[in-house]
């Protein structure tokens, strides 16, 4: 099932898929703090950051086409929620970026693969919520099974992000140095979690329009 929209929501459609792209600009390159040299992350935290803003801004002008009119009144609630969950996940992973470089954090060499890891599933759960919003306008039905893939990487995240905390407590670290690491991981499996609370949303408007 396709949901049937005119001129002003296809307006909306693109800006919102727009804003899509730029979100993924911004997770997929805070992922590349795991891997530059220490030298080279003021340049990829301004990557991050010049993304994030171009997000911002897409959304508020897709919001602004919302409130003229596009989608009708008791559907747009809806929407906007949805824009709005999704660029939280820009926010977030823009954190983990800022968590990195602001505080020069060091993250050992036995944790690194963890990690990368764990971002990894993140980055999973979030290209699965891309497409189930891509599909939500053309064929509900397999959106559904998108926001499914979206829950099992956020999982399988949470499994990681466990044995993570487990390794880090572990280590002969000083306790801040280990609170650092900790709160390093809880960010990272937020992105994961904002892409669900995304997906419970994208749930919510095909009840809604097929009920």
């Amino acid at each position: 099932m396709s949901l049937l929209f005119g001129k002003k929501e296809n307006e909306v459609i693109g800006s919102f898929k727009k804003h899509l792209q730029v979100v993924h600009k911004v997770v997929s390159n805070t992922f590349r703090m795991f891997d530059v040299p220490d030298s080279e992350r003021e340049n990829v935290v301004k990557d991050v950051r010049k993304y994030e803003t171009e997000a911002d801004s897409i959304r508020r002008n897709t919001e602004t086409l919302m409130y003229l009119g596009a989608f009708l009144a008791h559907s747009r609630g809806d929407m906007l929620g949805l824009i709005e969950a999704v660029d939280k996940i820009a926010n977030k992973a823009e954190t983990v970026a800022d968590v990195i470089y602001l505080q020069n954090l060091k993250i050992p060499d036995s944790l690194l693969k963890r990690y990368k890891e764990e971002y990894e599933y993140s980055m999973n759960a979030y290209n699965a919520l891309e497409k189930a919003i891509e599909l939500l306008f053309e064929n509900t039905e397999e959106t559904k099974k998108f926001v499914l893939e979206v829950e099992k990487w956020e999982n399988e995240g949470d499994k990681v992000e466990r044995n993570l905390m487990i390794d880090i407590f572990k280590l002969d670290l000083e306790l801040a140095r280990k609170i650092q690491l900790r709160e390093l991981a809880l960010q990272i499996g937020d992105i994961a979690d904002r892409s669900e609370d995304a997906s419970d949303r994208i749930e919510i408007i095909i009840l809604k329009t097929s009920a």
